[in-house]
């Protein structure tokens, strides 16, 4: 029962230490910022300085906010081991096989959170989080990709996502404006669904005039990123309830076939390409089109580094209604986050270190870096950030559309065999060594053999973390 105690009261000082103890005291340790919350529990640990393994093409806009934190929390990231991330994850399940304590933290894709953390290497991160009144305010449900089975392992620096870019210079001119119209009866727009985006890359494919259309990737270890948002807009899901895979379907036939048929309009070298070859000429003006990591949009927009400045139109990813309903799904892979190793003796310390880099302040920073364009925004705050604006201009927004709409790879246990498998029988369709009828029944042969081999038990205990990373919304807002 709460006493009423009225202001005459307090005015007159009639007022008793009793009756004044009743009053509710303020938290001072959430109305202090989230700088000094995290340094006050940083401050309280004792250990060394941290050990990451970390790509430095990432580190490096991370680095310039650590020194508020050492002068405050007493301790910094010693020493790095520089290894790029798409090479992480191997070397972080190696590490815990040997149950290694050499690295505090992991910076690597966090769609290996679910196979690292069953093999035991991953310290869940909730409970420092409570202790620094921390939390990740992610646009949408993106901060669910940090969790698995209910429990927070990863701190994300980068909102990798891929949004949609076209050349509005050459859809804006208004000869190209007829020729469509003339051509296929309706007026050329911006692409709401795959079919759009097909039509408008094959009416803008010209080689002879040094543009290829189609600036996806098709290559084995990255395209196959592409045919999880063919997939997933057309309402595909790739397990049922006991494990059983679900790719021949017609939604996993509709997306082999949308992906297949890309090929009209790409490069003949496409196979081989990742992004070092694709990135210049995306930002070389030798593309019409493509979906891409969010990241290219500052090169694009970079005036002293890209040719297409200002001629890019940016947005939500086209989307699908062959389930009888529009689905927009990007994708989001990798995205860096720190993992903290639990077999770490500064593993608390590691994971204060990760929040810290996580702020709105200090992501902030990171991500608005226009020279250092890995990290790419994820928080509620970069949307409303000017500085972030100045790197991504126009493309801001459609970060934020596509953020919303964010789909996972294959958000389990496994996550590595289970891709390399969907991408080798794609990639080998995609050159002509495979019929395109086969790309999913041998993947369904493939993937029986992995969910043996992990345990149907265990995968099926891991489903609802799979669907909880999923979007609530189909159009974003």
């Amino acid at each position: 029962m709460s006493k009423k105690i009225s202001r005459r009261s307090v005015v007159n000082g009639g007022l008793s230490m009793a009756a004044l103890s009743t009053l509710p005291v303020p938290n001072l340790a959430m109305a202090a910022s989230e700088e000094d919350r995290i340094i006050a529990a940083a401050k309280a640990t004792k250990g060394t300085d941290l050990k990451g393994m970390i790509w430095s093409n990432y580190y490096v806009a991370m680095k310039p906010t650590n020194a508020p934190f050492k002068q405050g929390a007493g301790y910094d990231v010693g020493s790095i081991q520089d290894i790029s991330v798409f090479s992480i994850p191997q070397r972080a399940m190696a590490e815990a096989v040997t149950r290694s304590p050499e690295f505090d933290f992991f910076h690597l894709d966090s769609n290996m959170i679910p196979s690292l953390a069953s093999a035991g290497l991953l310290e869940p991160l909730d409970p420092y989080m409570e202790k620094a009144g921390f939390k990740l305010d992610a646009v949408g449900k993106f901060g669910n990709f940090m969790k698995y089975k209910g429990k927070t392992y990863g701190i994300v620096t980068d909102g990798n996502v891929h949004v949609h870019m076209c050349r509005k210079d050459m859809m804006s001119d208004p000869e190209e404006q007829k020729k469509f119209e003339d051509k296929y009866g309706k007026k050329m727009a911006y692409p709401e669904t795959w079919e759009d985006d097909q039509r408008l890359m094959e009416f803008f494919h010209r080689p002879d005039q040094g543009i290829w259309a189609s600036g996806n990737l098709r290559n084995r270890p990255n395209g196959v990123t592409w045919w999880y948002m063919y997939f997933y807009s057309a309402g595909g899901f790739p397990f049922d309830d006991d494990m059983n895979p679900t790719l021949n379907t017609p939604a996993g036939n509709y997306a082999v076939e949308t992906y297949l048929n890309l090929k009209k309009v790409s490069h003949p070298e496409a196979p081989g390409w990742g992004t070092p070859q694709m990135i210049p000429r995306i930002a070389g003006g030798k593309i019409f089109a493509c979906q891409y990591w969010d990241g290219a949009i500052g090169l694009n927009e970079n005036p002293k580094k890209s040719k297409t400045a200002g001629k890019y139109q940016y947005g939500v990813v086209p989307g699908s209604d062959f389930s009888g309903k529009r689905i927009h799904r990007s994708i989001s892979s990798p995205i860096a986050a720190i993992l903290v190793n639990r077999y770490s003796k500064n593993k608390e310390r590691a994971a204060y270190m990760a929040m810290w880099w996580a702020t709105s302040k200090n992501s902030t920073r990171i991500v608005g870096d226009n020279v250092n364009t890995f990290h790419d925004p994820w928080h509620v705050d970069h949307f409303k950030s000017d500085y972030v604006y100045q790197t991504y201009k126009a493309g801001l927004p459609a970060i934020n559309k596509c953020l919303q709409v964010a789909a996972p790879p294959i958000y389990l246990t496994g996550l590595l065999e289970f891709q390399d498998q969907l991408a080798k029988n794609l990639s080998e369709a995609y050159v002509g060594q495979r019929k395109a009828k086969d790309v999913l029944p041998e993947t369904e042969k493939a993937w029986r053999k992995i969910v043996r081999k992990i345990g149907r038990k265990k995968l099926k205990a891991e489903l609802a973390s799979y669907k909880a990373v999923f979007p609530t919304v189909n159009v974003p807002s």
